[in-house]
């Protein structure tokens, strides 16, 4: 999987990368669907940070969330949230059990 981080005037560019690299790769490194994720980090008005996360999944297209908060953390791990939605309903559509379908529709 590749991480790409972009993160233009934060002051702790490398400790930032490794952060948010190993954050990223242990909530996503189990998806074998997703290929790669591109994070932006930019201060947006009145010091508040906007964290985006956009993935691209093997099949289908690219799945993007973004969320901004006054602590960088905390917009991080509330966009990780948004995407863990997308991501399970990505695997639903795609990777779905066809035995779920089978088992819901005999009638007993």
């Amino acid at each position: 999987m590749d991480i790409k981080i972009e993160a233009i005037q934060h002051p702790n560019q490398e400790q930032l990368k490794n952060y948010y690299s190993d954050i990223l790769q242990s909530k996503y490194g189990n998806y074998e669907f997703v290929k790669s994720i591109d994070v932006k980090v930019s201060e947006v008005l009145h010091g508040k940070r906007r964290v985006a996360l956009q993935i691209k999944p093997e099949k289908g297209t690219m799945l993007y969330t973004q969320h901004e908060d006054q602590n960088e953390n905390k917009a991080l791990t509330t966009a990780i949230r948004k995407m863990n939605t997308r991501i399970e309903k990505y695997k639903e559509l795609h990777y779905s059990s066809s035995h779920k379908s089978k088992s819901n529709n005999q009638i007993d």
